[in-house]
């Protein structure tokens, strides 16, 4: 029995979530700016990040304004509009312009721009995700995040990841594409490590995941979908009452623990459907029901269709 005095070792509930969303991770730029500069972007489809390698900077939101020293990292929500300039009161272009005075005219790469005076260098990228409607991530990726260079706890990865990103980006070297977008998945999975460390008070599933008692509940619904589990029994895992479990799992990840339960199976059906390797039947196997109709009724209302018509609706995994 898992009880809050420790995790037993098992499955990591954080890279089994982040391989059933398929994570895309991509750098765009390398920014070599000189003051003054600034340039505005009205909101992106995917969530960003910057890295500042040197310099200063400041971004600032239509709720907050942060200064980013060099060693800075910043994780910016989807939809977010934002700008980055030298300091307070300088003119912010929308990025387009920015990219406009580029000869050949071509986003992304190596970008030079501004008025030649104090240097900074920052790393751009961004993260998209494929399959992620019954994800626990979905709608759980942080707030605006700051990583600062200095803090007492600041991760020891962050500088040496950035260096790396940045060299690649300049050399061009063949596979250089791969290799930066293989280290802004590091990236993305430190800053929600942070995120999950952070003292912000937010609730969700990302920081039920460092909690004693209900991580050590989630991990054990990770291992084994197929369990029959129960209300009572995933109370005992957690060594608590039903009504104080069924309370605080509710608080933490906005979900009751069964319909949790029930999503996660869900989305872990998506997953084995696509792979198209096992039957409709091993798959309702796979995630707990012991029959296809029980699990078609299942899939169909978290879904929207059929096992089969999903099946064949989906790409082929790449």
């Amino acid at each position: 029995m898992v009880r809050a005095s420790g995790r037993r070792p098992g499955i990591d509930v954080l890279a089994d979530v982040l391989r059933g969303v398929r994570l895309h991770s991509r750098v765009h730029a390398r920014y070599e700016m000189t003051a003054p500069w600034g340039m505005r972007i009205d909101g992106s489809p995917h969530p960003l990040f910057y890295a500042v390698m040197r310099g200063s900077c400041l971004l600032t939101t239509d709720d907050a304004e942060l200064a980013l020293a060099g060693g800075d990292f910043v994780f910016i929500p989807a939809g977010t509009r934002f700008s980055l300039r030298d300091r307070r009161g300088t003119k912010a272009l929308p990025v387009a312009e920015v990219y406009a005075t580029r000869v050949p005219l071509q986003c992304g790469g190596l970008l030079h721009y501004g008025g030649g005076g104090a240097p900074v260098t920052i790393v751009a990228g961004s993260f998209a995700f494929e399959g992620e409607a019954l994800s626990p991530l979905a709608g759980q990726l942080p707030t605006l995040l700051h990583v600062k260079a200095d803090a007492a706890d600041s991760p020891r990865w962050l500088e040496p990841t950035l260096r790396f990103v940045a060299a690649e980006i300049e050399a061009k070297q063949p596979g250089h594409e791969t290799v930066v977008s293989r280290l802004a998945d590091v990236l993305f999975v430190q800053a929600l490590r942070a995120h999950m460390s952070s003292e912000s008070g937010e609730s969700g599933w990302l920081r039920a995941l460092v909690d004693p008692r209900i991580g050590a509940v989630l991990q054990r619904v990770h291992e084994k979908p197929q369990a029959p589990w129960t209300l009572a029994g995933l109370a005992r895992l957690a060594g608590m009452s039903r009504s104080v479990f069924a309370e605080r799992f509710k608080a933490l990840v906005g979900d009751a623990p069964l319909a949790y339960v029930t999503r996660w199976r869900m989305h872990r059906a998506m997953a084995l459907l696509r792979d198209r390797d096992a039957s409709l039947a091993d798959v309702a196997r796979a995630v707990g029901y012991e029959t296809d109709g029980a699990f078609g009724k299942a899939f169909k209302r978290h879904v929207g269709v059929t096992p089969g018509q999903f099946r064949r609706d989906a790409p082929a995994p790449a």
